[in-house]
């Protein structure tokens, strides 16, 4: 199991670096700005979770080598756009260890870079020719834009409820990665039954990983997370943690920290709070949970090339700090 493990990470690698040169090529454009801007952001790689997941799945199964790496070119440019994006939602200053592209050339350049990586994603998905493929791609695009639409509209509103929350880190986590596991399994050849745990597993998998973040932002210090404590809610993003303690008796006192934090207090005292009243131990339940429904969905599938490798991505989100 460990050898076929490693031989698996190996094929994915494999791909990996000709998902890079076919990024290289596609990113070369008419456009100098353009390819100074966006080239280096991409070579600046990140985890390519979502395209490691995509390749795992059709390597598993029955699938063709340009149809694999043109799909996963197609998910890492898509990815890029929504992150585009959210700097300029955010402003955010760095991405990748590379300042934002806002921060240099504005909003307009950033968006426009956005909105082309999006059309070219979706032309490279058009040449492989699959309807299904192009379906996926549209309900993922369609679920992030809904889910940042949603979270511009509950900005420090304090009865969002958690099924709300749910909902949010479904259609901008979850979807997507959900998304890739049955992208793998169309251009893989799975059966349609197999294809339903996959994308089970992918939905679960990105619960957990939002959940953590979730987590991380109450728990963790800068200097382990390399992010700031705090600023999800420092910016009025409330997520579970806080969301899950929401009471008759703790409404009064979140309403007043929140209303100071808008005005520029820190968040020490409410995180302090919200772990005094069990929100962490609320939220570490909640991920606990969606880990187990992933690896149920995996426990129904027969064993195949990788598999390992899957389980192991739900064990890592245990111990996740960064």
């Amino acid at each position: 199991m460990k050898l076929s493990s490693l031989l698996v990470k190996q094929q994915i690698a494999s791909d990996l670096k000709k998902v890079e040169a076919q990024l290289d090529h596609v990113l070369h454009t008419g456009s100098e700005d353009f390819n100074a801007l966006i080239r280096p952001l991409s070579a600046a790689g990140g985890k390519r979770l979502r395209a490691s997941l995509f390749l795992l799945i059709a390597r598993a199964g029955q699938s063709e080598e340009k149809e694999r790496i043109q799909i996963a070119t197609a998910i890492e440019m898509l990815h890029l756009a929504t992150l585009i994006h959210d700097d300029v939602l955010d402003q955010a200053e760095l991405r990748r260890g590379v300042p934002a592209i806002h921060c240099s050339k504005g909003n307009k350049v950033a968006i426009l870079s956005g909105d082309y990586l999006f059309a070219k994603a979706f032309d490279i998905v058009a040449d492989v020719g699959s309807v299904a493929c192009l379906k996926v791609f549209s309900y993922v695009i369609s679920s992030l834009v809904e889910g940042e639409f949603l979270q511009m509209e509950d900005v420090f509103s304090l009865h969002q409820g958690v099924d709300r929350y749910l909902s949010k880190t479904q259609k901008k986590t979850a979807d997507f990665i959900e998304g890739c596991m049955e992208l793998g399994g169309i251009i893989g050849h799975w059966d349609t039954d197999k294809v339903t745990y996959l994308k089970q597993y992918g939905h679960a998998l990105g619960m957990a990983f939002q959940v953590t973040d979730d987590i991380m932002d109450y728990r963790e210090s800068t200097e382990t997370t390399g992010k700031p404590v705090g600023k999800d809610v420092k910016e009025g993003i409330l997520t579970y943690p806080l969301l899950s303690i929401v009471s008759d008796d703790t409404e009064a006192y979140l309403e007043d920290e929140l209303q100071a934090i808008k005005e520029g207090k820190d968040t020490k005292t409410l995180l302090a709070y919200v772990r005094g009243q069990g929100g962490l131990t609320n939220t570490l339940a909640l991920e606990a949970s969606y880990r187990e429904q992933a690896v149920n969905a995996l426990d129904a599938l027969p064993d195949f090339a990788g598999k390992a490798y899957l389980y192991d991505s739900i064990d890592s989100l245990a111990q996740r700090k960064v």
